[in-house]
C-alpha cells in the first residue's frame, strides 16, 4: 500500500495525540511566511491546524514578549533573557501546546527550545547547564516532532532585516558576529539531531521553499503533497 494513500491522521494521531511543527531560523530567514502558507496548506487538507509563537503565544506570554524584545530594554541581561524565556516557554506549553496536541491539532509554532540555544547559548555564549534540571522536567519531554529550519548566511539575514526599513526589535539589532554565532548554533543541533530537522534553502522563492516544506511534511504526516 502506498503510505501517502493511507489513513491521513495516522501520523499524527499516535494514541490519540497531535502533532507539534516548530519553524526555526535566523530573524529575516522567512519562517513567518513559511509557517503561515504550511497552515493554509494544512487546512484545505482537512486538518484541523493552531499557529502560534514564542515569545508570546499566551497573554501572559505577550506581556514578557514586549520586555525581551524591546530595544529601550538594552540593561535587561542576559541571564534574565534566557529566564524569560523559558518562563514564556513553560506557560505557553501548559495553556495553548499541549491541550491543543491532546486535542488532535496540528500544532505550527515560530521558534521553540531550539531558539533558544542558538540564540542564547550560542549567540550570548551563555553556559545553558545551569538551567538543565528545569528543561529535561519542563520542557524536552514536549519537543517538536518535526523542526523545520530555513537556512540563510547571516550576512543576508541582516540584508533583509534592514531592507524592511526599521529599527528593529532588540535582538533584530545585534552584530553580524552575533548572528554567525546563532548559526553555528543552529547546525550543530541539526547535527546533533538530524531526523528531527527539515533543513531548507531560505534564499529560495518563498513558493519553492514551500514546495520543499510540503512535500517532506506530507511524507511525515502521510499526505498528499498537492501544492496549490
Amino acid at each position: 500500500m502506498n503510505p501517502l494513500n493511507s489513513n491521513r491522521n495516522s501520523a499524527m494521531q499516535r494514541d490519540g495525540q497531535g502533532f507539534f511543527i516548530a519553524f526555526e531560523g535566523l530573524d529575516g530567514c522567512g519562517k513567518t511566511t513559511q509557517l503561515k502558507k504550511t497552515a493554509d496548506w494544512l487546512c484545505q487538507e482537512g486538518i484541523s491546524v493552531l499557529c502560534t509563537r514564542e515569545p508570546g503565544g499566551t497573554e501572559v506570554g505577550k506581556n514578557i514578549r514586549s520586555i525581551l524584545l524591546d530595544p529601550a530594554n538594552s540593561n535587561l541581561v542576559d541571564q534574565s533573557e534566557l529566564l524569560l524565556y523559558l518562563a514564556d516557554r513553560i506557560q505557553h506549553l501548559q495553556e495553548c501546546i499541549l491541550p491543543a496536541k491532546r486535542a488532535g491539532k496540528v500544532v505550527l509554532c515560530d521558534r521553540f527550545h531550539d531558539a533558544t540555544v542558538a540564540y542564547q547559548g550560542y549567540g550570548r555564549q551563555l553556559d545553558l547547564t545551569g538551567i538543565h534540571s528545569i528543561v529535561q522536567k519542563w520542557i524536552a519531554p514536549h519537543y517538536p516532532e518535526i523542526t523545520v529550519l530555513l537556512e540563510i548566511a547571516p550576512e543576508i539575514a541582516i540584508r533583509r532585516i534592514k531592507q524592511h526599513g526599521e529599527i528593529g526589535d532588540r535582538l533584530e539589532q545585534e552584530s553580524a558576529l552575533f548572528f554567525r554565532r546563532v548559526s553555528a548554533g543552529y547546525r550543530t543541533l541539526v547535527e546533533k539531531m538530524p531526523d528531527r530537522f527539515i533543513c531548507v534553502d531560505a534564499t529560495e522563492s518563498i513558493e519553492t521553499i514551500h514546495q520543499k516544506i510540503v512535500s517532506d511534511l506530507s511524507k511525515i504526516l502521510k499526505l498528499k503533497s498537492s501544492v496549490s
